[in-house]
């Protein structure tokens, strides 16, 4: 469950409480012209200024921290892709510049963390491959890749090519 966001509360409350008073404003000069009531000078502006300050909260907030004010928001997640990608431009930078030691052991501390992520056995694979010809433990990391995404996605259409080259 995502944190309990209470400035939503608090920039409601301070919205409503503007538009409240701009309301009761506009209610009384209403009221001097069209005869007082109480309609005029409370109700309506409290009811405009609730509105319009749920309409401004659900605009500038996003609906599942709103929802988490009642326990109904989903903790966000990022995909691997995203919540690694230092890690990731760190290890092609050293693939590219052949330093496939030091990409070996930062993809393996990155698979430590994330072991269900194909990219990252694509590229274990890709560096034992290219660095180390290791081959067969290459093609190891590839069918982890594959059993690891679907076929429609990239990760496996790359580690299947790639699993080819291993023989």
């Amino acid at each position: 469950m995502p944190e309990r966001d209470l400035t939503i509360v608090g920039d409601f409350l301070r919205y409503t409480g503007m538009l409240f008073v701009l309301f009761c404003a506009i209610g009384a000069i209403y009221g001097l012209f069209a005869g007082f009531s109480l309609m005029a000078l409370l109700v309506n502006p409290l009811i405009y200024s609730v509105g319009i300050s749920l309409i401004v909260i659900v605009i500038s907030y996003d609906i599942n921290t709103i929802l988490g004010l009642v326990g109904l928001g989903k903790e966000p997640h990022l995909s691997a892709h995203i919540k690694y990608s230092k890690e990731i431009q760190e290890i092609g930078m050293l693939m590219s510049t052949a330093n496939y030691d030091s990409a070996l052991k930062k993809v393996d501390i990155l698979l430590r963390k994330e072991p269900a992520f194909a990219m990252a056995h694509n590229l274990r694979g890709e560096i034992l491959l290219q660095g180390f010809q290791r081959n067969r433990q290459a093609r190891d990391c590839f069918d982890r890749a594959i059993k690891l995404s679907k076929p429609e996605d990239e990760e496996y259409r790359l580690a299947t090519s790639l699993k080819a080259s291993t023989y």
